[in-house]
């Protein structure tokens, strides 16, 4: 199942839940305003090959939310 970004908001990660919950945290503790949705039946088994979660951020800080990624995973 494939969600739509919300109007008005992009969509900036799509993956694993608990990697939403780590790009959402990052995104937070840099003072944008991130929200998962998740769109998976595996509810209560976290971790699962079969999760599939978003995170959206308001448009206007799409730009900052990408870079702010990208040197996330550039220092890993």
């Amino acid at each position: 199942m494939r969600g739509e970004a919300p109007q008005g908001w992009e969509e900036i990660f799509s993956g694993t839940c608990l990697e939403a919950d780590l790009v959402e945290a990052v995104l937070e503790a840099n003072s944008l305003s991130p929200v998962k949705n998740q769109y998976s039946p595996q509810v209560w088994w976290s971790g699962s090959v079969l999760e599939d979660c978003r995170v959206y951020v308001p448009a206007h800080q799409a730009g900052r939310a990408r870079e702010i990624l990208a040197d996330h995973r550039h220092d890993a």
